[in-house]
């Protein structure tokens, strides 16, 4: 398998659709900063291949791009010289979507039904690629963690990958067919052993010389029938004539016999159908005139109901215009409801009036009590200011004499202020304590009478409204009222009754009477005409009877039965003559002597016959000695003949089936000989698979064919490692694991396992190269060749020396035909490498690009 383009979107770092071309790449690097989406590369194409992640399996909705709604990997490779194309995306929940394609030439088509479906497509990709995920992870696409697994991990997953690598189930699949191929020849060689028991038991030479004995004697007594046959036919020819004149006679009598019977039944019926039609003409006249009288009563009765609808209308526009007058009784209503509603609306606004009035003298005897709290209060707080400064006063006179000096402006004091201060204060502060409570009071009187003002004229306003709407529903309604009682007018020729909904219930009760009126004397009529009708039809049925049973008489061939009989009797018979008219009576006479006529005919006839016919007796003696006992004696020639004839067949057939068993004999006994051949052919073809299948028994072969894979793989292993470690360890395979052995050690074997972190991925890589070397010649098929190798990682373990080794190594991989692609953080080997693919990491996700 070689990736020749890889299309990735919404891929972990890789938000936007991002695309790689392979085409040219052989040797070449992937770079970039940690994180940019390196190791994701090798993610999307198991992915794409596989629908499988190293790291979260096939839960591929966890390396959705952050704020992405699905990711996508288109991936096309080639196979050898074939191209094919996979497409796989999955949402962050629901299904995966798939499609595998293949390239024809000119354009991509599905490939085979199947390839749209996740099932079908990984089993198909395992066929295609020649690798199942472990396998391929393994080999051609190393992972991180999954670079070193073929060496040191566990020795039965090592094997299973050679055996799905190598192709070595190839010799499984030979085993499983070679046992095919001898159980089918066993089956053939059964079959035809059970053939030769069931179908050919009794088939021998003896057997084929009594068939044949029995053929010959058949076929002589064949021939004796045949004379006997010829000379009693001829006999009977002699016969025929005489015979023919009998069956004639015999003829005319069945036929005059069968015409008596005709005629006889024709009479009798016309004899009884006499009754029958006079009983149905005297019904037909009673029911005509009873279809006639309800006719009219149904004519009286329509008429009737069409006076009524002409005067009131029909029922639905009368149900209409109920409708329309029950509604008046619930205008009237609503009339009344709302004038009542009105009177005590206009009843509540002198009401509200008065408290309106009420209210506004109120709050004008406490505004007025409100100015005058408020200005004695001024007048209080004036007096407790003027207390307050004499009282200041006397405080500062205490102690100063006339010449002292103010303590308050620094003044000279002549003379000294009055004294008198502390008792006047106390006063005025009463005073105004008491005027502020009194404006308190007020105020609240005040804020009262003016909320008492505000609620009754809003209650004026709202008992004037309610006024007018009531008045306008009073008019809606009357307005309503009028409408309807017009509507209704028109049907009470303009004057409306009290009760208009009881006259309309009236009208329709004797519309519904008149219409079940009419109706029933509609049936009625109908059914009286009904009756007439059957009457009526009953008469034409018997006169048609009647007319069918004379031209049943008239189509009797008398005339020439008449001809017929004077020819074989020689003489003229005598019939009655036909009667004109239609008479029951009449023509049941004439039938009844016409059926007389022609029994007695009849009898003519056949004693004719009988005297002709005994001349047969000397005919049958003539023929009895020619058949002398080889068949039974017969009471007619006729007969007689038939039996020879009978005989001469079986004996025919005899013959033939003799012959005919005597040839499938001999045809049974040849295929017979083949068949025992055939079966030989089987068993020897048998024993030779049984053989095949023991040497391909893969319990045997394949482990051997992997041991020595294994064992080549180590060599080719150790040759690469020597390089890669400059000389100091060999790979060596013994027990199911690698070894490594340390030369500078003194050839110290130990287990791959004790080697540290760089020494473990020289070997691995030492392994992998190896094998992707030596597969091409160890597989038993081309199938799975490793036109592909990716590495990630590792390289940064490993000193400036070992690298150059290591790039040395890749660089001859490469050089070889293959595709080999390092993922690395080492820039001096990036750079080194022909080629690279360099990841720029942003924070609108990863971007690829190629340096050549």
């Amino acid at each position: 398998m070689r990736p020749i383009r890889l299309e990735l979107e919404g891929f972990t770092a890789f938000r936007e659709k991002q695309s790689i071309d392979f085409t040219g790449l052989d040797l070449f690097a992937i770079s970039g900063p940690t994180g940019s989406g390196k190791t994701s590369l090798l993610d999307a194409m198991t992915y794409a291949l596989f629908g499988t992640i190293d790291r979260v399996g096939r839960q591929a909705a966890q390396f959705i791009s952050q704020g992405q709604p699905r990711l996508s990997v288109l991936l096309e490779f080639a196979v050898g010289d074939e191209r094919y194309r996979i497409t796989r995306s999955a949402p962050a929940k629901g299904q995966t979507r798939i499609l595998l394609e293949s390239w024809h030439g000119a354009e991509w088509a599905q490939a085979g039904e199947g390839a749209d479906r996740v099932r079908d497509v990984d089993a198909r990709i395992e066929q295609v690629v020649g690798l199942a995920y472990d396998a391929f992870t393994r080999t051609v696409l190393l992972p991180q963690g999954k670079f070193q697994e073929f060496l040191v991990g566990d020795a039965k997953k090592r094997r299973e990958i050679l055996t799905d690598l190598l192709g070595l189930d190839l010799f499984g699949r030979l085993a499983r067919r070679a046992g095919d191929i001898k159980r089918e020849a066993q089956l053939e060689a059964d079959t035809r052993a059970q053939l030769l028991e069931r179908e050919y038991a009794g088939v021998t030479p003896d057997a084929l010389a009594e068939a044949e004995r029995v053929a010959k004697e058949a076929a002589e007594t064949d021939v004796r029938a045949a004379d006997v046959e010829s000379r009693i036919r001829a006999l009977a020819g002699r016969w025929a004539e005489t015979e023919r004149s009998v069956g004639d006679l015999r003829a005319a009598a069945t036929d005059a016999a069968t015409m008596a019977d005709g005629a006889g039944e024709a009479a009798e019926a016309l004899l009884g159908i006499r009754a029958e039609l006079a009983a149905a003409e005297a019904a037909h006249e009673h029911r005509s005139r009873a279809a006639a009288e309800a006719s009219r009563d149904a004519l009286h009765a329509t008429e009737a109901l069409r006076a009524a609808r002409q005067e009131w209308g029909t029922a639905a526009g009368l149900g209409a215009l109920l409708a329309r007058a029950e509604s008046i009784v619930e205008h009237r209503a609503a009339v009344g409801e709302v004038e009542g509603e009105l009177r005590t609306a206009a009843g509540d606004v002198p009401a509200s009036e008065a408290r309106l009035a009420a209210a506004e003298q109120i709050l004008a005897t406490a505004v007025v009590e409100a100015e005058t709290a408020i200005s004695t209060l001024g007048d209080a707080r004036e007096a407790e200011e003027a207390a307050a400064h004499a009282d200041h006063v006397a405080a500062v006179r205490a102690g100063m004499k006339p010449g002292d000096d103010c303590p308050v402006c620094g003044a000279h004091v002549s003379t000294l202020p009055s004294a008198r201060g502390a008792p006047r204060l106390e006063k005025a502060r009463a005073a105004r304590a008491k005027a502020e409570a009194a404006a308190h009071d007020a105020d609240r009187r005040l804020r009262h009478a003016t909320a008492a003002r505000d609620e009754a004229d809003r209650a004026l306003a709202m008992a004037r409204a309610e006024v007018e709407r009531v008045q306008r529903e009073l008019a809606r309604e009357r307005a309503d009222l009028t409408r309807v009682e017009s509507g209704l007018a028109a049907a009470f020729a303009g004057v409306v009754p009290l009760d208009p909904a009881a006259e309309l219930r009236a009208r329709v009760e004797r519309l519904e009477v008149l219409d079940e009126a009419c109706d029933a004397a509609g049936a009625g009529a109908r059914e009286a005409a009904e009756l007439a009708t059957q009457a009526e039809r009953t008469v034409a049925r018997i006169s048609t009877q009647v007319v069918g049973l004379r031209a049943a008489l008239e189509v009797v061939p008398v005339a020439a039965v008449i001809r017929r009989a004077t020819a074989l009797l020689g003489a003229k018979p005598s019939m009655p003559r036909r009667p004109a008219g239609n008479d029951a009576a009449v023509l049941g006479a004439y039938a009844r002597e016409l059926s007389t006529a022609l029994a007695a005919l009849g009898d003519a006839l056949l004693e004719a016959a009988d005297e002709r016919a005994a001349g047969e007796a000397a005919v049958l003696e003539e023929a009895a000695a020619i058949v002398d006992g080889w068949v039974e004696r017969e009471p007619t020639l006729t007969d007689l003949v038939s039996s020879v004839s009978a005989a001469r067949t079986a004996a025919a057939r005899i013959a033939a089936t003799a012959d005919q068993r005597a040839g499938d004999l001999r045809t049974k006994l040849a295929n017979a000989e083949r068949i025992v051949e055939e079966a030989a052919e089987h068993r020897a073809r048998m024993a030779r698979f049984e053989a095949l299948a023991r040497e391909l028994d893969a319990r045997h072969i394949i482990p051997f064919l992997q041991a020595e894979a294994l064992q080549l793989l180590a060599a080719a292993g150790s040759r690469r490692l020597e390089t890669l470690s400059s000389g100091r360890y060999r790979l060596e395979y013994v027990d199911e694991e690698f070894s490594v052995v340390d030369t500078w050690n003194g050839e110290e074997r130990r287990s791959v396992r004790t080697l540290s972190g760089g020494e473990t991925f020289l070997a691995s890589l030492a392994l992998a190269l190896g094998l992707s070397e030596q597969v091409r010649a160890l597989a038993v098929s081309d199938r799975a060749q490793l036109d592909a190798l990716f590495l990630d990682e590792g390289f940064g373990t490993l000193d400036p020396e070992s690298l150059e080794v290591v790039v040395d190594a890749i660089e001859q991989l490469g050089g070889d035909g293959r595709m080999v692609g390092v993922i690395t953080h080492v820039q001096e080997l990036a750079l080194r490498l022909p080629s690279r693919i360099e990841i720029e990491k942003s924070p609108r996700g990863s971007r690829l690009r190629v340096v050549s």
